[in-house]
């Protein structure tokens, strides 16, 4: 696992093993898109970071060096990163007034050419943090990217209170934006190849885990 990635999945166990409110997570949300085209990782990424800058968010973006590109796109990963290991597929899902709530996970993007985690400057209880993970493939003529996008909120505090709605965009308001500004670059339209939608009434079980879909 890279550096990077070790620290911020570091800071994710320590907020959730720390003494104070707990947080943990009250929805999740998954998307992945495909663009079959020629333009470079680089000007998707710089396209992505240019819309997703705003005074609002934290927005800690970085490209990852690759051996080789693959035949066949990868895909994120999520962990629980106070499991043994931080290997935990399914942490244990509760029912409250607020939602369905689970230990806060963090996406693994191994394989990816860029990734980009965002969070708001000022967290309040309720809040929305997502994932940027860009993976190429080349395969004969058949290239392009896959763009996959992981959304979650969080809930500080007391979970028998109901949680306020978040304030911002919706995941899908998000991923939306984000897949429509690779379509102006791009100038093709991205192919949603799976997604699952933020629910807070419906626990995000194994069956809509990306980590539970790979294969081998």
């Amino acid at each position: 696992m890279h550096k990077p990635l070790m620290a911020f999945v570091g800071l994710i166990a320590l907020g959730a093993a720390s003494p104070g409110p707990q947080i943990q997570a009250l929805d999740e949300a998954y998307a992945i898109v495909d663009f079959q085209s020629a333009r470079s990782g680089r000007e998707i990424a710089r396209t992505l970071e240019r819309h997703l800058a705003s005074p609002d968010v934290a927005v800690v973006a970085r490209n990852q060096p690759l051996a080789q590109i693959s035949r066949t796109p990868g895909r994120f990963t999520l962990v629980d990163p106070i499991a043994p290991g931080g290997s935990g597929l399914q942490g244990p899902t509760t029912r409250a007034p607020a939602g369905w709530l689970r230990p806060v996970r963090a996406a693994v993007c191994d394989g990816a050419s860029w990734r980009a985690d965002i969070a708001p400057r000022r967290p309040g209880r309720v809040e929305q943090r997502y994932t940027l993970c860009l993976f190429p493939y080349r395969d004969g003529r058949r290239q392009g990217h896959h763009l996959d996008l992981y959304a979650t909120t969080l809930l500080h505090g007391d979970q028998g209170a109901v949680a306020p709605p978040a304030t911002g965009q919706t995941p899908a308001a998000f991923m939306r934006g984000a897949v429509q500004a690779v379509e102006r670059l791009t100038r093709v339209q991205g192919v949603w190849i799976e997604q699952r939608l933020a629910n807070r009434d419906r626990p995000f079980t194994q069956d809509d885990d990306a980590l539970s879909a790979q294969t081998d």
